[in-house]
């Protein structure tokens, strides 16, 4: 009986050539970035074993599904939507589709989702995660994920792709500080189970340098499933027991025209006697009144270095991942901190 030679499989040919199984796969579909000289050894090599390129796709398929996750906590945020509209945008350019899935900031619901989307075979991921810690138990077989904006504890050397935002928040509370402001709140985040944002940092930094040291009591900590009206009955509750409030930084847009309008129910008005700073800059605080100054932190491009980052880990090139990409925030000012 002939001995039949067993077909070369897409494994075999990344072995061969010395390059990923994903860097075979763009040779073979003419498609993503892949240099001359590379296709040359992949396409030598396919020569060379007799490899049938209509077969490609077939065995292909049962290693690699050109498709990749994105865990996203709410996608009802602008933040989080033109992060998802980003990456998105980015894997359609080279044939990958892109499975969202919505945690609604719940621990238990992004592991599950870890779990089905490894089910479904996804070549990556990208987490904006809310757990406190990611570790190998998460999945079950070794699929690349970058971390992006959250850095929970990280046991698996993930890369991180975030912004400074204790940096923007620094600069902010300076801001604030040189318009004459000296009695300073800052509004934060609601409490979930991933490592707490160190955002607050910013906030002390600053008031530390002007010699103001009690900044720990000037922090208003809003809980997980806080509503902005919380944010609004808040600051009235903190102004009502006579606390003397002339600025204040938020952690989001929403708080802060929240803010803005328990301020007015106390018969303050922004800028006059309150500047506000928000955080994100989304469409709300471009047409909001008055119109709110905020800090900018780039989600399209933090969507774009994460979708890099995770191809380069799919086409085998880890050393072009840095462990840590972070961008930094801007300052953009409105009339909510206008000097009159």
């Amino acid at each position: 009986m002939k001995n039949e030679k067993k077909p070369l499989s897409i494994s075999d040919i990344a072995r061969l050539a010395g390059v990923s199984v994903a860097t075979v796969s763009h040779v073979i579909n003419n498609t993503g970035r892949f240099s001359a000289k590379t296709a040359e050894k992949v396409n030598a090599v396919i020569q060379q074993y007799g490899y049938i390129s209509n077969n490609a796709a077939r065995s292909l398929k049962l290693s690699t599904s050109r498709s990749v996750g994105l865990i996203v906590p709410n996608l009802t945020n602008e933040f989080f939507s033109t992060i998802a509209v980003s990456i998105e945008q980015f894997f359609d350019s080279i044939d990958y589709s892109l499975f969202i899935c919505n945690t609604d900031n719940d621990p238990e619901k992004e592991l599950r989702y870890f779990k089905r989307l490894e089910k479904m075979q996804v070549d990556g991921i990208i987490v904006i995660s809310c757990m406190d810690m990611i570790d190998s138990s998460i999945l079950t077989r070794n699929i690349p994920i970058v971390l992006l904006d959250r850095n929970p504890i990280n046991k698996m050397d993930l890369p991180l792709v975030s912004t400074d935002a204790a940096e923007g928040i620094y600069k902010a509370t300076v801001s604030l500080l040189n318009k004459g402001c000296r009695n300073l709140v800052f509004i934060s985040s609601f409490l979930s189970t991933y490592v707490a944002s160190n955002r607050y940092t910013g906030f002390l930094k600053a008031l530390q340098e002007r010699g103001i040291t009690d900044g720990e009591n000037r922090i208003i900590r809003l809980h997980r499933g806080s509503s902005l009206i919380t944010a609004e009955t808040q600051i009235v509750d903190y102004l009502e027991q006579g606390n003397v409030v002339d600025g204040v930084i938020c952690t989001s847009d929403n708080q802060a025209i929240a803010v803005m309008a328990g301020l007015k129910r106390c018969g303050l008005k922004v800028p006059e006697d309150v500047k506000v700073f928000g955080f994100d800059n989304q469409l709300q605080s471009r047409i909001c009144t008055p119109t709110l100054s905020t800090i900018e932190r780039n989600p399209s491009l933090m969507g774009k270095m994460a979708a890099e980052c995770l191809l380069h880990l799919l086409n085998g090139e880890d050393d072009q991942v840095p462990h840590h990409t972070q961008i930094e925030c801007s300052l953009v000012e409105r009339e909510s901190t206008a000097i009159h």
